[in-house]
């Protein structure tokens, strides 16, 4: 029976990093889509709108059904479980991505508003992120968290200088304003990417170490040092 649920979850691990890079793909090509302004790469993205959602569905099925006939303990029970909720935070980056191919086929409609520098800088920095948040799934290994964590402060950054270049555009003429809302709100579906990646590491924490971890500011605490932290600025 042992052998049988290893094989189980080796298998959900598996399926769970399927559609990690299925997230992956799409995000990377709903950001050349916006680089090249292409609608075709665009269109492509929001064809394939079901098949995370198709993904997430199997993972979810096959992690209940271990749950419910192989009754695994300890860290074989935080995988499953850490399976399911990851393989959300998948759904999420995927639904993040199709709304910047929708955006991005509204964006090529008008006349380009400006060069983009900021934002395929700050995405390039998201799909590291990502990355290296999928690695420590794939591996269980820890190391390489705090870099997520911070990383996820420099991109909330990135988020502030987009804005507070795009608002200079909006005040100078109102004929700028539905672009510059509209590559505003692509910079924050990416911002709510490097968000998930974030969680991922956080749940994997907890797979690895059997500790609840969250990414706060630029550093990865336990639950026990945020709290130990409060009582002492108190």
């Amino acid at each position: 029976m042992d052998w049988i649920l290893k094989e189980s979850i080796e298998e959900l691990k598996r399926m769970v990093l399927k559609e990690g890079w299925l997230a992956e793909a799409l995000f990377n090509q709903a950001l050349n889509a916006l680089k090249e302004r292409d609608e075709r790469s665009a269109r492509v993205v929001l064809e394939r709108k079901n098949e995370i959602k198709i993904l997430d569905m199997k993972v979810r099925e096959k992690a209940l059904i271990i749950l419910a006939t192989m009754m695994p303990m300890s860290i074989d029970l935080r995988i499953v479980t850490g399976s399911f909720v990851i393989s959300s935070y998948f759904e999420m980056i995927s639904e993040k991505s199709l709304e910047i191919a929708e955006k991005t086929l509204e964006l090529i409609k008008e006349p380009q508003l400006k060069p983009l520098i900021t934002i395929p800088e700050m995405a390039k920095y998201v799909l590291i992120m990502l990355r290296e948040s999928m690695r420590m799934f794939a591996d269980q290994n820890i190391y390489g968290a705090e870099s997520v964590c911070e990383r996820d402060n420099e991109i909330d950054n990135y988020l502030e200088d987009v804005r507070n270049e795009l608002m200079v555009y909006m005040m100078e003429n109102s004929k700028y304003v539905k672009r510059a809302i509209l590559l505003l709100e692509i910079a924050q579906n990416i911002e709510e990417i490097a968000d998930q990646a974030t969680r991922i590491v956080e749940v994997t924490s907890y797979i690895i170490t059997g500790k609840q971890y969250r990414c706060f500011e630029d550093k990865l605490y336990t639950i026990d040092t945020l709290e130990n932290n409060k009582e002492e600025n108190s």
